[in-house]
């Protein structure tokens, strides 16, 4: 079999994959050809063209700016959970320092309007939850209304409920004039089922179905461990 000229290697085309792994064996080629280098174009989305530096100079910006705002996004998120830490530490403080059963209510749901963006906050108790004052008057679940039957399974799972409710249910925690786009219904329990804190926005994406419970489950427990003791001593 005979050789193949130079001249007839010369004559055969060169494809595309054949270029790349040529350039990616010698990403240096275009640097030691400036003439080539500058010559190379590579039309933009607008039909204009740009060199070959100026696209490379847009991807890294673009990344940039995507690093940036990932960076951005992860900074608001860091000093939000900061912000709830301290938001917890006071709330702590304030129930440490609170012994009766109305002003612990009371304050719980001032600090959830004022410290959380909640429209609508209140305490929902079992009805076996029972107290010599009349405190908790009106405060119950109504037995008689199949509401029990609703929550139950929420205060017996340990864990925070959040999203859209039916406007049956939202009747029953809320009450019937209230408007409730979306809530999170936070489990109270110790050694006994207690009932729920209710947290109600009358806009549908304050209490998403994807949003971390994290910090509402600890605000449970919180409350429940304080309300135990005040409730045994009632």
């Amino acid at each position: 079999m005979s050789e193949v000229s130079a001249e007839q290697r010369q004559s055969e085309p060169v494809n595309e994959t054949q270029v790349i792994q040529y350039l990616q064996e010698h990403p240096d080629v275009l640097m030691k050809n400036p003439g080539v280098f500058g010559a190379l174009v590579i039309p933009h989305q607008s039909g204009a063209a740009v060199s070959l530096v100026e696209r490379q100079l847009k991807l890294l910006r673009e990344e940039n700016q995507a690093l940036k705002l990932k960076i951005d996004e992860l900074v608001t998120i860091a000093r939000e959970n900061e912000e709830l830490n301290q938001r917890f530490h006071r709330l702590a403080l304030e129930l440490m320092n609170t012994d009766q059963l109305h002003d612990v209510l009371a304050m719980v749901q001032d600090q959830e309007q004022t410290f959380f963006y909640t429209d609508f906050v209140c305490f929902r108790f079992l009805p076996e939850i029972s107290v010599e004052s009349k405190i908790l008057d009106g405060l119950y679940l109504d037995h008689q209304s199949g509401i029990v039957n609703s929550v139950k399974p929420w205060i017996e799972a340990r864990k925070p409920v959040c999203g859209r409710q039916d406007e049956k249910v939202n009747h029953e925690l809320f009450g019937p004039d209230i408007s409730i786009g979306s809530s999170a219904m936070i489990p109270l329990y110790h050694t006994r089922d207690l009932g729920l804190l209710c947290l109600g926005s009358v806009s549908p994406n304050r209490f998403g179905l994807s949003m971390g419970t994290i910090f509402l489950q600890q605000l449970g427990e919180l409350v429940s461990n304080r309300l135990k003791n005040l409730l045994q001593a009632a």
